[in-house]
């Protein structure tokens, strides 16, 4: 991603330098291949079999006319593609730079703003694109070292109990084997494996913070489960809890309303984001599958809870609902998104969990006013004629400050789809 929205060695954290924005950019890129060594020849009695410096020359020796050929082919192959590399990552940098001068405080708020400017949503959605945006960040990634969050990640197709032995192996995990559902013997400040009677097994972390040690771990965990053959499927979720009281919602009732009334607004666009499964990642889990473990709300009719009990039984209280407020009533504090997919790419999980921390603490800041009172209810783009980026435009607005924020969201966006009615 061009912007990592780390701190800078002898500067504020905010917006990237362009030395910052240079080095994340090439920091995603891949690597060129190594040219091809020359082949040693066989070892024989007059001549042993001894380790031989590399040849330094640039050109093979003309007495091998087919590994010579092979050798310039392999060259001209990478040279070109350094070049497709050195484009893209010019490209990136250019769009990047541009958004960021069109997001820059010198800017009326209204100019800045992706709804009304058409040309900067069309920069980001191109940005969007690019593999710099897929980055993985590992410093300053949600903005808030205080806020309080957890992820559960469901998977098939592995033994849960190596996929324990190989986390407690790699001293994440407390317990080298699957432990029982919601299980009481887990460990403070420790990954742990749990049975879950839909899948095969399910991942869950300890309480975490937005620290370069916590996104170290999570990249980590995610490697020892694909290593372990660990998939996810139409039945895998990808769960997020946030911290209610971290989020500065306090027992405010009408704090966690808005919370709600964002996630009921934009419910279309949550599922899409949400979305990790099916054919090319595009499909929601739940699309046929009457979208169970991740339901649409109900009503969403919230005005008239008086008290944070009668607001959580309105919003969901079940593990069948997207939003689940149901630990509010059993003393945990966390919200639950259940809309996400599972997935074992770091990227997509830590973009889930920048979207549902931010929802909630900017949800909880906003005033009543600035909230849409309309409700965009799932199926409303896919089965519309005409179909745009309206919602997006207005939710990147709401919700996210901070331009690489947005960036990870578009990312999201584009790399999924809308999706069916329940």
């Amino acid at each position: 991603m061009p912007s990592k929205g780390g701190r800078r060695e002898g500067g504020e954290t905010g917006r990237p330098s362009g030395e910052s924005v240079v080095e994340a950019v090439l920091a995603t890129a891949s690597e060129p291949p190594a040219p091809t060594e020359r082949p040693r020849p066989p070892a024989t009695a007059d001549a042993p079999d001894q380790a031989q410096p590399p040849l330094l020359q640039d050109e093979p020796e003309s007495e091998a006319p087919e590994w010579a050929r092979l050798y310039s082919a392999a060259a001209v192959q990478h040279r070109e593609r350094r070049e497709q590399v050195e484009r893209e990552q010019g490209e990136a940098q250019r769009l990047w730079e541009e958004f960021l001068r069109e997001q820059g405080e010198a800017v009326p708020e209204g100019e800045r703003s992706l709804e009304r400017n058409e040309e900067l949503h069309q920069q980001l959605r191109r940005l969007a694109r690019t593999a710099s945006a897929a980055a993985y960040e590992r410093e300053n990634v949600i903005g808030d070292s205080h806020q309080t969050f957890g992820v559960e990640i469901e998977f098939v197709g592995a033994d849960a109990n190596a996929v324990a032995r190989a986390l407690y192996d790699a001293g994440l995990a407390g317990s080298p084997q699957q432990l029982g559902y919601h299980s009481s013997r887990r460990q403070e400040g420790m990954w742990s494996v749990e049975r879950d009677a839909s899948v095969d097994g399910e991942v869950v972390s300890p309480v975490l913070r937005d620290t370069p040690e916590t996104w170290v771990q999570l990249e980590r965990v995610c490697s020892i489960l694909r290593a372990q053959g660990a998939r996810t499927s139409v039945r895998t979720g990808g769960h997020v809890h946030v911290g209610a009281d971290s989020a500065n919602l306090d027992h405010d009732v009408n704090r966690f309303r808005r919370v709600a009334q964002v996630c009921a607004w934009a419910e279309d666009l949550m599922y899409r984001l949400a979305a990790a499964s099916g054919r090319n990642g595009r499909t929601h889990r739940g699309a046929g599958r009457g979208y169970a473990y991740c339901g649409p709300m109900g009503s969403a009719d919230f005005e008239q809870a008086r008290n944070l009990t009668e607001l959580a039984y309105r919003v969901g209280t079940s593990h069948g609902v997207g939003l689940n407020y149901g630990n509010l009533l059993q003393g945990r504090r966390t919200i639950e998104y259940r809309y996400f997919d599972a997935s074992l790419d770091p990227a997509r999980l830590q973009a889930n969990i920048k979207l549902a921390c931010w929802l909630t603490k900017r949800a909880g800041e906003l005033q009543d006013a600035a909230l849409p009172r309309e409700r965009t209810r799932l199926g409303t783009h896919f089965q519309a004629r005409h179909q745009s980026d309206g919602l997006l435009r207005r939710f990147a607005d709401l919700v996210f400050v901070r331009p690489q924020d947005k960036l990870k969201l578009y990312w999201v966006y584009e790399g999924s789809g809308w999706q069916r009615a329940r």
